[in-house]
């Protein structure tokens, strides 16, 4: 009997407050659906901030809190607990919401609506929720995405590693074919090592591709700059956001595609242009890659292709992106289409 007196004469008062035009509060425009509500906990504070009620559920947040005295014809202050929402919102005459830690592990997400009578405060309605475990759970998900990050960065580091030992490799060696692959080996391992530093500075389990290609095309161009191989590259559309588990893969794909271009497009030094077209409907992406260069020999076919740049990226498109590649003459040069389907579009 008592409460429900107790909220029919709050609901008066805030009846006054809107013919008054005061409530709702100016600055209440934004939604407040995580804010603490009746059904949470209240407490009715008079005009000098004493509690003139508390709910059950306010009691047992109290209680959470390591507040066990009774709190009625009391301060906040004088039971123990901090009660500077409420003396901000009586300051200021507008409502005041903070997260209150009084004991580890235990927060409380304390609100004060003040009550107001012709322009002044008059007394306040406290609203209290327990978000204890909601606070715990947002701790382990920055404990997961800071583990993950520096998963990605250790990875990265020791690709790195790997790289510079097989470059030392390199050095030794005299035949030129095991110079190249080699150098293939060191070009594959880098762009992975790309992928995996971006993830390491990211938030979340997909990235921004764009991120990933602007330093993969620039890497590709380190090996074009010079007399002889004055081909250029151009970049446009936008992949949009992808997983890791996608990411790898078609950046890898990428790399074997710009450097076969460069190896086969542009003989005899001439000079050209590689671009890269992409574009993300939301449930397709689809990639272009294409040159004007020479242009693919006759009677070429991409699944009889026995090279082992060629070979990786057919494996990848078809077991690890899901997708479908096709390469055709232009004109001039050659064009290669990638299509595949977003993972999160698979039904």
């Amino acid at each position: 009997v008592q409460f429900v007196r107790t909220y029919l004469v709050v609901l008066e008062r805030f009846a006054l407050m809107i013919a008054d035009v005061a409530f709702p509060f100016a600055a209440e425009r934004s939604s407040t659906a995580a804010l603490p509500r009746v059904g949470d906990g209240v407490m009715l504070l008079d005009a000098s901030q004493r509690v003139e009620y508390a709910s059950p559920n306010a009691v047992s947040a109290l209680h959470r809190a390591g507040v066990q005295a009774n709190a009625v014809g009391m301060r906040l202050a004088a039971i123990g607990f901090d009660d500077h929402p409420v003396r901000l919102a009586f300051e200021s005459a507008a409502p005041a919401t903070e997260e209150i830690e009084q004991v580890p592990e235990v927060i409380v997400l304390v609100r004060c609506l003040p009550l107001l009578r012709g322009g002044k405060v008059s007394g306040g309605v406290v609203l209290v929720r327990d978000i204890s475990e909601l606070r715990r759970r947002d701790r382990m998900l920055l404990s997961k995405d800071a583990t993950i990050r520096e998963i990605h960065h250790r990875v990265k580091s020791n690709l790195q590693t790997i790289s510079s030992l097989l470059r030392l490799q390199a050095r030794r060696l005299e035949s030129a074919e095991a110079k190249a692959a080699v150098e293939e080996s060191v070009r594959r391992i880098r762009t992975i090592a790309l992928v995996h530093e971006t993830l390491s500075r990211d938030v979340g389990d997909d990235i921004d591709f764009n991120d990933i290609l602007l330093p993969l095309a620039a890497m590709v161009e380190e090996g074009l700059q010079s007399p002889d191989r004055p081909v250029r590259l151009r970049l446009s559309g936008d992949a949009g956001r992808l997983s890791a588990n996608v990411a790898t893969p078609l950046a890898v794909v990428l790399t074997e595609l710009l450097q076969n271009a460069v190896d086969h497009a542009f003989v005899d030094g001439r000079p050209g242009t590689i671009s890269v077209d992409m574009a993300n409907d939301g449930s397709t992406l689809a990639m272009t890659v294409s040159d004007d260069g020479v242009g693919l020999p006759d009677g070429f076919r991409i699944e009889e292709a026995t090279g082992l740049g060629l070979s990786i990226v057919r494996t990848l498109v078809t077991t690890e992106l899901l997708g479908t590649i096709e390469m055709a003459r232009a004109d001039p040069g050659t064009v290669v289409s990638l299509r595949m389907l977003i993972p999160d579009s698979y039904g």
